[in-house]
């Protein structure tokens, strides 16, 4: 059974370069600095994110690596989803059974947890990581858990996670086949601009299947010089007000400087230059 999203994998240029941005924009501050994975030439850290689910940044420069080729190919930006289940044997037979075949074949016993890789040629431009925890692994501060994550925002938890797909049909049909994870009712059919559906995990965030109908949206510039692909993370914040006012004394570039408002609530998005090859949208639920 799959559990929840347990996190969300971004690889940047420089690690400490990227964990300063971080902290200076949004008030999250990166924690379990490490420099002994990945055959020593990785160095990686966490951000909490609330859900008991992290921002997993990575600093790789072993040319054989997924996520050095990630680089190499697309540069800084999120790279993968991992996903934890209670049962990744059961998962993997079943992806063998349907022909979606995971990395190596096999599953890894690694330092976090038992992991196997769905890669972007079976899915829409992202990996995905199945994990299962073992006595080993890292868990979720247990002191962290419900406590706000920014030391300068209103900032809570993971709301969602932006991806950009050209086929949303085609992509949440893959989600469910693969992984048995259906995504809502697409909504937005009727917007000249673009498609949104959501798969919601048990951690209280969703993944959002973004496929856009304009090229000069924000989704479709993304489509048009990166390919599918993960865009964006949404945070939700408790004073979106307050926040946006805040990153403007900064000097944080807000896009279209605004905030948006909606039936559901609010959102404004951070730009991706201010952020190691991201967006960053702040949502206040109404």
């Amino acid at each position: 059974m799959i559990l929840r999203v347990q996190h969300i994998g971004i690889v940047v240029r420089d690690l400490h370069d990227a964990c300063d941005r971080f902290e200076r924009v949004l008030g999250l501050p990166a924690i379990d600095f490490r420099d002994d994975q990945g055959q020593g030439m990785q160095l990686d850290a966490r951000i909490l994110l609330g859900n008991e689910c992290w921002l997993h940044l990575v600093q790789n420069w072993n040319p054989a690596t997924r996520v050095h080729r990630f680089f190499r190919e697309r540069g800084e930006g999120l790279e993968h989803i991992c996903i934890e289940t209670d049962s990744i044997e059961a998962d993997v037979d079943h992806l063998r059974e349907i022909g979606v075949g995971v990395w190596e074949d096999r599953i890894l016993d690694a330092n976090d947890g038992y992991e196997a890789f769905v890669f972007p040629d079976k899915l829409p431009g992202l990996t995905v990581e199945l994990i299962e925890s073992h006595d080993r692994s890292w868990v979720y501060p247990p002191d962290a858990v419900g406590e706000p994550i920014s030391t300068s925002m209103a900032l809570t938890r993971l709301h969602h996670i932006g991806l950009c797909v050209h086929d949303l049909d085609d992509a949440a049909g893959r989600f469910e086949r693969f992984f048995g994870l259906a995504a809502g009712d697409a909504a937005g059919d009727e917007s000249p601009a673009m498609r949104e559906a959501y798969i919601d995990f048990r951690n209280r965030c969703s993944l959002q299947l973004l496929e856009s109908r304009d090229p000069g949206s924000r989704a479709g510039r993304f489509l048009r010089e990166r390919g599918e692909g993960l865009e964006h993370i949404a945070l939700e914040t408790s004073d979106i007000e307050g926040d946006v006012a805040g990153l403007r004394e900064r000097g944080v570039r807000i896009l279209d400087d605004t905030i948006h408002r909606f039936d559901e609530g609010a959102a404004a998005f951070v730009h991706p230059d201010e952020l190691p090859g991201m967006a960053v949208e702040l949502v206040e639920l109404a």
